[in-house]
């Protein structure tokens, strides 16, 4: 049996909204694993935003955080990229001049946010940011950002297209740190664990995903993706509601002994 390493997006993939993982998927994750195949979450999402089914199991053996930005494997960091705290505090300032949108940074074990923000999107509590030097007087370690609404404003965008890449869903914007990806993640897991990229498999839905499935031997798309990830896709499989991640497994990955 050649041990593949498998990466699985969360949102659109797994869950979306308070829906999912579905029991399927679960169990078929469960039997790769035990078959001795590697299993990592790879998503846009900080830790401190992992749904607590994923946490601390033993068939996930780590995390590729905010598309690439940090890497966790068997519990430990083995890569991670921080946003400077003269960053953190410009888009501080930034946002807590703009009262119609909020701002979610969030981070390894903890989310800060300005103005009223989409609580069913996160996971842990939130601590709110109320002056634009917040992030002078602490520097936690921020993965990733989530912005309320669309990417309408030009000054906006050019704004923040200084510190990041703009990945845009219907009624939410994420920020990842410029040159990070899911597939610069993949490359460090397998780097660490010794195994060939021609052993990877990844399944995804969206365009934060692009880079995981081109970079993948096997890259299959949710039958939701959206379709310039089809269009580069070696498959597709079913969507998120009707066991797409677990139809995927049992098609593509050897679990004989």
């Amino acid at each position: 049996m050649h041990q593949k390493v498998i990466f699985l997006d969360i949102d659109g993939t797994l869950i979306l909204g308070n829906q999912g993982p579905f029991q399927f998927d679960i169990q078929q994750i469960q039997k790769v694993h035990n078959f001795g195949h590697k299993v990592f979450i790879n998503t846009g999402r900080s830790y401190s935003n992992i749904p607590l089914v994923f946490r601390n199991v033993s068939y996930i053996d780590g995390f590729i955080l905010g598309s690439g930005s940090h890497v966790v494997i068997n519990g430990k960091t083995v890569y991670h990229k921080l946003i400077s705290q003269d960053v953190l505090n410009k888009i501080c300032h930034y946002y807590l001049t703009n009262k119609n949108k909020w701002c979610v940074f969030e981070g390894e074990f903890y989310n800060y946010a300005i103005n009223d923000f989409d609580k069913s999107m996160f996971v842990t509590g939130i601590v709110s940011i109320e002056e634009s030097e917040f992030f002078s007087k602490e520097y936690p370690f921020i993965t990733k950002l989530t912005f309320g609404g669309q990417l309408n404003d030009d000054d906006e965008r050019k704004f923040l297209e200084d510190f990041f890449q703009l990945n845009s869903f219907s009624d939410y914007f994420e920020g990842i740190i410029k040159y990070e990806n899911k597939a610069n993640g993949m490359k460090i897991v397998l780097e660490n664990l010794g195994i060939s990229q021609e052993n990877t498999l990844a399944i995804g839905d969206s365009m934060n995903d692009m880079e995981a499935i081109r970079f993948a031997k096997i890259g299959i798309a949710m039958k939701n993706a959206c379709d310039e990830l089809k269009q580069q896709s070696d498959d597709i499989t079913d969507d998120y509601l009707h066991g797409g991640v677990g139809k995927a497994l049992q098609k593509w990955v050897n679990t004989s002994c």
